[in-house]
């Protein structure tokens, strides 16, 4: 390694620690905050979730995500749903976390 090579390393070691810092920090804040609106009523179980969308569009639920989105303008919670069905289609849902109605469904090719 060459002398000016090794500062290099250095900073970019330390700019690699302090965007692992942030990614692992995020997430933590993400879920406070998202208990906080299941606690204040603005977001509702993901069971009772499940089984709201299960009835409408069956297959096998392969991923969730809760989003904070806009809709009309305004700030929603959304659950985002990946669906396998029976005949292998990926399907992804978008559900509004608030009343469980379905805000837009898409093949997820």
């Amino acid at each position: 390694m060459t002398p000016t090579a090794t500062p290099r390393a250095v900073l970019l070691i330390a700019l690699l620690g302090l965007v692992s810092l942030q990614v692992t920090a995020d997430p933590e804040a993400d879920h406070e905050r998202a208990r906080a609106a299941r606690l204040r009523g603005e977001v509702r179980p993901i069971a009772e979730i499940l089984r709201q969308i299960g009835a409408q569009v069956p297959g096998e639920v392969i991923g969730i995500e809760l989003e904070r989105g806009r809709r009309a303008g305004q700030p929603v919670w959304i659950y985002e749903l990946k669906i396998l069905t029976a005949d292998g289609r990926r399907l992804e849902v978008e559900v509004d976390a608030q009343d469980g109605r379905i805000l837009e469904l898409e093949d997820d090719d």
